[in-house]
């Protein structure tokens, strides 16, 4: 799944934790983090350490691959049309 936001990749930890059948409870035990922790991060509130969404992400058996942005199909097209445009 491609994630852009903080948001994108509190959705996809909470969809895998569902998906494995775990409560927040448990990922929270498992991550040495607190359940209200967790429920931020899902939710994407602020203020979350990256270190500890790294052990949220390997309990629930994901990783974070960092790759160049694609450009946005929006953004090419301007700037073909403004090519033909000259």
């Amino acid at each position: 799944m491609y994630t852009r936001s903080a948001q994108d990749l509190g959705a996809l930890a909470r969809a895998k934790r569902e998906a494995l059948g775990l409560t927040q409870q448990q990922v929270a035990d498992r991550a040495k983090v607190s359940r209200e922790w967790l429920v931020n991060f899902e939710s994407a509130k602020v203020g979350v350490s990256l270190f500890r969404v790294f052990d949220v992400l390997q309990v629930l058996q994901l990783a974070l691959d960092v790759s160049d942005r694609a450009p946005d199909p929006h953004n090419v097209l301007d700037d073909v049309f403004a090519d033909l445009g000259r």
